[in-house]
């Protein structure tokens, strides 16, 4: 159930942790729903989406050993922690992509790729390795994720409803995907901040080369 989408009475029971981050990603919830689903929501209903959501992690470090959790520390856990950078790498000749995509997570990475022919373009490649990396996150069970990519272009795309001809099958299955978690970031970084996703893309490319 999407919390934000079923208003109800201000949840309680939060006595531990900051609530600033979860309220910070309640409003960039709303805000995406709004650009996105031209759907408004009042002071009320993104405060009780922060509160529930804090509560459902407060919860869930205790409730539900198969989610991924952070080690024993004194810091506050906050949506932020939770980063996914993807990348692709793309051979003209033959049509065909590495994608490579990392998920960091309290201090720790989970990393991914793998290789896909058929691909007519260099920004398809970026959003293919996008989509699986989101679906990943989706199987992992997280609820909170800000995605990171070099490629301004997809990134563009996805915060506007002008998305290229060439991708608009994927950036939809994209969005499709995103309605599974509580809130989802798209962040354009420099291609620099995105090494260990470019080195698994470009290694992906290599492996199905030789095959």
């Amino acid at each position: 159930m999407n919390l934000i989408d079923n208003p109800c009475l201000p949840p309680v029971g939060i006595v531990t942790g900051q609530l600033a981050p979860w309220i910070v990603w309640a409003l960039w919830t709303a805000r995406n729903k709004m650009l996105f689903n031209n759907k408004l929501f009042s002071v009320e209903e993104v405060v009780t989406h922060a509160v529930a959501a804090a509560r459902e992690w407060l919860n869930a470090q205790s409730n539900t050993p198969n989610r991924m959790v952070a080690p024993r520390s004194t810091r506050t856990v906050s949506p932020q922690d939770i980063v996914v950078q993807t990348d692709a790498a793309w051979k003209e000749d033959s049509r065909t992509a590495g994608l490579g995509w990392t998920i960091k997570y309290t201090g720790e990475s989970l990393n991914f790729q793998s290789a896909t022919g058929f691909v007519s373009s260099p920004l398809t490649a970026e959003g293919l390795a996008m989509r699986e990396a989101i679906r990943k996150c989706k199987e992992l069970g997280l609820r909170h994720i800000r995605i990171e990519s070099d490629s301004a272009q997809l990134i563009k795309s996805l915060k506007s409803k002008k998305e290229p001809p060439e991708i608009y099958g994927i950036v939809s299955d994209i969005r499709i995907e995103c309605n599974a978690f509580d809130s989802v970031y798209f962040v354009w970084i420099p291609r620099g901040r995105n090494s260990v996703a470019d080195r698994l893309a470009k290694q992906a490319l290599a492996l199905h080369r030789t095959v």
